[in-house]
């Protein structure tokens, strides 16, 4: 036995032992009479389990036979006795004193004489009848009510399962299928044969490990291990192969997952830090759905899925399980869930986008996310012709499918044709309900991040629309406005790292999605790898940017869901960012003497072709982009809030500081690292559901300042110099008074709507462009009082929007440089400026623009 399986096994022990024989020829004979005895106590008596005495004294002889072969197992050969309990049979006599007595104690002797048995490697144990038979009987009679003595037991397959795999040739002492002609004679006789009939009489140890599968502990990782063995032997056996295809495997594995689907939706109990600021705090919506223990048990048993379909090497086997999971899973449980789960306004759809959530933030088996998000998205069907696809098919598989054909056409059931997961996630958006849109939200960050080849069945591009490159001038002239506006809400000391630090975690995003896994479709357009335009109506994008107009009222936890999946759309290699984050580079205008320098010289040099590419543009106001225009928008409203409140760039200032800064055990505020350590939308975010699945190192930094403890509002950074008297100038009742008078300020209702045009001060210098709009338009307000929200709660949300203006600015730049968008384009030079020079000239851009 392998390495591996023998530390798994070592929680068996081993009873008191005997003294050592002194040579093996004593050995042997002490072992000889040891077996005699159980023998003739199994013959005395029929029921042992009446008899304390009887019990005890068969116990202690079976502990005996564990002490002798275990010394004699761990010396060199011969070994006699191991030798002798395989001739002799005496494992039978074991299992009948074992099953009969009833007493756990036995039980727990029993398996330990059968695994030394496994481990010894003798002929005559692993590969004998009797032995596989004796051995099952006693993992499917024994009691099991001791989870000790469950796991044991199931140790015991595990063991066969993994010799199996070191050995396939000892197969037939525990595989015996029927054969041809007993399948005949079955259907002549009027018996009923079909593919995924159960099999019990054929392969007993792999239905007593399927029995495990679902179970917690050791017994269900033991299961779940030699179940995979099973199944990764099925390569190097055809019988094997036909019969894992013609029984009820991929059936009983498919409706397992039904086990574990639960509509009950709660809400997790730990409010984040970032959430106890916000006017949401106390509502059971605050937070994403909780799905309950079973959640746990479901996810396990669909890595198990993902761990079967990695492992098995049959090709055949293979779709047989990915073909029942479709059928049995995706088509009559999951895809029926998502469209009886029509109440978008409660809970029930929460619950089933958040369990489609774990799973495709849990999984990456190619096949499996294809076989999901490529049905439930009603992805383009494969145009390769059913015949040929049968071509090589064997019999099995084809009656395989024949059978499930049949039975799925039996169950009536929708298509995904006319309402798929796409139009679910439009209901979802427009939901007033907040965990439904929460839910919908980090469903679609989820496909967006994880899975990017489906992002087209999301977000709608325009087809044959390829991005055009545009020229290094033109990309500082849009970092520069971006960079402009998040400067102008708040000025943060250690800007430079923090843009720099956000760059870096950009760029780890880019680099990583630069190789998208193929879709499975043999027909792809390797020029529909190139990023598309995005299509400008498509009604996703319409709702995340109406979103938008409602920001400083919006739930903290949505708006950070929000800018994730914008943040996820921006970093999508097949989205470009013209027409809805960046102006479209055919719209811009240069000045007339760079145009006129650019066409009187007809061979200019090389210097001054990089010099006219680092000419920045100007554009029309007509041809902004639709997300910059909603931006800055909120940015002149923060902008206005400034003037009309004489204090409010102090308390946003103070808010990022209590939001960011963590304090020491001493009291005296820390800064650990720079806030650009993390991304806006995603680090603020609230701890997901399940395993933490390759965050980036800001995301992690800040995700643990988001669910770290809640704080007063009268933390350290409230209580700076700026802010608070000095303590020589107050007494004690004077600062309570002052730290009560502001809490009180942070909770009282902020008009959020925008002043009407007589009452709005003079536009801030820094932003003396066109008029780009109104205020908001109808926003979906979440608070009592619509249009209004508590000062406190406003400021959060000021700060996540400072966050993912920093944010969107790194991505802009990231990828001009590792997408190759920018360069200098149409001049004749074909490559792209380094990574340090765009970002030098990013930040003295924006250290221009907010001076």
């Amino acid at each position: 036995m392998d390495f591996w399986s023998r530390i798994i096994g070592g929680s068996r022990s081993l009873s008191t032992k005997s003294p050592r024989a002194t040579s093996p020829t004593e050995r042997l004979t002490a072992f000889k009479r040891t077996c005699n005895t159980l023998q003739q106590i199994w013959r005395s008596t029929n029921s042992p389990s009446g008899e304390q005495a009887a019990i005890t004294h068969t116990r202690t002889c079976i502990e005996r036979l564990n002490s002798v072969l275990s010394d004699e197992s761990r010396g060199p050969a011969p070994h006699p006795c191991l030798a002798y309990a395989a001739s002799s049979q005496i494992f039978v006599t074991v299992t009948k004193l074992a099953l009969s007595a009833n007493d756990e104690a036995m039980l727990r002797s029993a398996t330990v004489f059968f695994n030394t048995l496994i481990d010894s490697e003798v002929d005559g144990v692993v590969d004998n009848r009797l032995f596989a038979r004796a051995l099952v009987d006693l993992v499917r009679r024994a009691d099991k009510h001791s989870e000790d003595v469950e796991g044991r037991l199931v140790e015991l397959l595990f063991g066969i399962a993994n010799n199996i795999r070191l050995q396939p040739t000892i197969l037939p002492a525990w595989f015996a299928p029927r054969s041809d002609d007993q399948d005949l004679e079955r259907e002549g006789s009027g018996g009923v044969e079909f593919a995924g009939a159960m099999r019990k009489d054929d392969f007993p140890l792999f239905y007593l490990l399927v029995e495990y599968v679902h179970h917690a502990g050791r017994a269900g990782d033991f299961a779940r291990t030699g179940l995979l063995y099973l199944i990764e032997t099925a390569s190097r056996s055809k019988n094997l192969e036909r019969w894992l295809i013609e029984s009820d495997l991929a059936t009983l594995m498919a409706t397992g997952l039904g086990a574990f689907v639960s509509p009950n939706v709660d809400s997790e109990s730990n409010v984040p830090h970032i959430i106890a600021h916000s006017d949401h705090a106390q509502q059971a919506t605050a937070l994403p759905p909780a799905l309950g223990a079973t959640i746990d048990s479901f996810m396990a048993y669909l890595l198990f899925w993902q761990d079967t379909i990695d492992h098995c090497k049959s090709a055949e086997v293979n779709a047989t399980l990915l073909d029942h999971f479709q059928v049995l899973f995706l088509e009559q449980l999951l895809y029926p869930s998502l469209l009886e789960s029509s109440d978008v306004e409660g809970g029930s759809t929460a619950a089933v986008l958040t369990y489609l959530y774990r799973i495709l933030a849990s999984i990456d088996q190619e096949d499996l996310v294809h076989r999901i998000l490529h049905f439930l998205l009603a992805s383009p069907a494969d145009s390769t012709p059913k015949a040929e696809k049968n071509l090589n098919m064997s019999v099995s598989r084809r009656k395989s499918l024949d059978v499930l054909a049949a039975f799925s056409e039996e169950a009536a059931r929708p298509s995904p044709s006319l309402f798929n997961l796409r139009d679910l996630a439009l209901l979802g958006l427009q939901s007033s309900n907040l965990q439904t849109r929460l839910a919908t939200l980090r469903l679609l960050s989820v496909i967006l991040q994880r899975h990017p080849s489906f992002a087209r069945s999301l977000i709608r591009t325009i087809p044959g629309h390829p991005a055009q490159q545009r020229t290094v001038g033109a990309l500082n002239a849009e970092l520069g406005q971006l960079l402009g506006l998040a400067t102008s809400i708040l000025s943060e000391p250690t800007l430079d790292d923090s843009f720099s630090n956000y760059l870096k975690d950009a760029g780890w995003m880019l680099e990583s999605r630069l190789c998208i896994p193929p879709s499975n479709n043999p027909n792809n357009n390797p020029a529909e790898a190139l990023p598309l335009e995005l299509h400008q109506d498509d009604p996703i994008v319409h709702e995340l940017l109406n979103s938008l107009d409602s920001f400083f009222t919006n739930s903290v936890i949505v708006n950070l869901a929000l800018t994730e999946a914008l943040m996820n759309i921006a970093s999508s290699p097949l989205v470009a960012l013209d027409g809805w984050l960046l102006v479209d580079p055919s719209k811009y205008r240069y000045s007339t003497s760079t145009a006129t320098a650019s066409s009187s010289s007809s061979s200019p040099d090389i210097l001054e072709q990089i010099q006219l590419a680092y000419q920045e543009p100007s554009w029309s106001p007509g041809d902004a982009p639709t997300l910059t225009v909603i931006l800055r928008r909120l940015v002149e409203q923060v902008q206005e809030w400034c003037h009309t409140v004489p204090d409010f760039d102090i308390l946003v200032a103070a808010r990022h500081d209590l939001l960011h800064y963590t304090d020491e055990p001493g009291g005296h505020s820390s800064v650990p690292e720079p806030v650009g350590r993390g991304s806006s939308s995603a680090s603020l975010q609230t701890p997901q559901l399940g395993s933490d699945q390759g965050t980036f190192r800001g995301r992690q930094a800040l995700r643990n300042l988001a669910s770290s403890p809640q704080r007063s509002l009268v933390g350290s950074p409230l209580r700076e110099p700026s802010i608070q008297p000095p303590a020589s100038r107050a007494s004690s009742e004077s600062r309570f008074a002052a730290a009560e008078d502001l809490r009180q300020r942070l909770a009282q209702p902020f008009p959020v709507d925008a002043p009407h045009p007589t009452d709005q001060p003079a536009r801030d210098p820094r932003t003396t462009e066109e008029d780009i709009g109104e205020g908001d338009e109808d926003p979906a307000i979440l608070d009592e009082e619509p249009g209004s929200a508590t000062l406190g709660h406003v400021l959060t949300n000021v700060v996540i929007l400072y966050e993912f203006l920093l944010e969107i600015s790194a991505m802009v730049q990231a990828r001009g440089t590792v997408f190759g968008e920018a360069g200098y384009v149409g001049l004749g030079v074909g490559m792209a400026p380094p990574d340090e020079f765009l970002l030098s000239l990013s930040l003295s851009s924006s250290s221009s623009s907010s001076s």
